[in-house]
């Protein structure tokens, strides 16, 4: 991992750390390239905290050595999205805990400003991960789980209506269950469902479909492909004939079939086009979208 020889070149690498209720992910990569260098993924011991574990992990040379020189932290806390021009920074931690409930009272509240969509992601931090972390990455940089994908779908959907495409879509991200819409480089809906099933993601996905006035016959469901090249998540049984399989893009297919004429799964390479890190099936699709948003 780290250089060896006086004369040897090398880039400089980012760590990105994905943090989940059960433990966190490390993705080491070279952006300058778009390539991951390593993945690894790490559970909680016993009553061992998020925290400590992080400490014990990132104090090895793997993860902390001199060719790493920025970490991203993407949490899995709860977020809420806001209209920029409704946004005051004074007030985020107010309304963060408001949308979010009484669980979330003691993190750390931040924000992502989306300015091309003219909206702002407020999400929370746990205080004893984000020092943590800073111990050895003192420039972290911490993200919510939906700024960036938004900000890349944007991008797509003003790609798509480029090429001459009249239509509407409704972008669907599985797991868990969020769908989001996007007209005129404004997001006019988002929001995200807890779901135990298939048939709940079909439910709410219909509802939503209906609530946009969309068409059925013309307008398009596009699903978000969580790995390059696969559309169900391999760590995710699919059984469709299983009412409590939980949904992925193959089986939410089959079971929104009968309503709706035009279902497509939209894959990372089709929204980094040429990236070599949209094939890698390691990474969640946001944190690809927060390393490959310049790309």
């Amino acid at each position: 991992m780290q250089a060896t020889g006086k004369n040897k070149s090398y880039h400089t690498l980012s760590l990105s750390i994905r943090l989940r209720a059960d433990g966190f992910s490390f993705f080491v990569c070279d952006l300058q390239a778009a390539t991951l260098m390593r993945g690894e993924h790490f559970t909680l011991a016993q009553g061992q905290t998020l925290a400590q574990r992080l400490i014990v992990e990132l104090s090895r040379p793997d993860y902390f050595n001199r060719q790493i020189n920025q970490a991203y932290v993407m949490t899995d806390l709860p977020s809420t999205l806001l209209p920029l021009e409704n946004f005051r920074r004074e007030e985020a931690a107010s309304v963060y805990r408001f949308a979010v409930g009484s669980a979330f009272q003691n993190v750390r509240v931040a924000y992502s400003i989306m300015p091309h969509l003219e909206t702002v992601e407020v999400f929370g931090i746990q205080p004893d991960v984000e020092e943590a972390i800073l111990q050895f990455y003192p420039t972290a940089r911490f993200f919510g789980t939906q700024a960036m994908l938004l900000e890349r779908l944007m991008r797509h959907e003003t790609e798509t209506v480029a090429t001459g495409d009249t239509s509407h879509r409704l972008y669907c991200l599985t797991a868990p269950l969020r769908l989001y819409a996007i007209t005129d480089g404004r997001i006019t809906f988002a929001n995200s469902f807890d779901t135990a099933s298939v048939a709940d993601a079909a439910f709410f996905t219909l509802a939503v479909w209906k609530q946009l006035g969309l068409d059925a016959l013309t307008d398009t469901l596009q699903l978000l492909a969580p790995h390059p090249s696969n559309p169900s998540n391999p760590s995710t049984p699919s059984n469709p004939s299983n009412p409590s399989t939980p949904s992925t893009p193959s089986n939410l297919i089959q079971e929104l079939a009968p309503y709706l004429a035009n279902i497509a799964v939209l894959k990372p390479q089709e929204l980094f086009v040429g990236a070599p890190l949209s094939k890698e099936q390691q990474l969640p699709l946001p944190l690809m979208a927060l390393l490959l948003n310049r790309y």
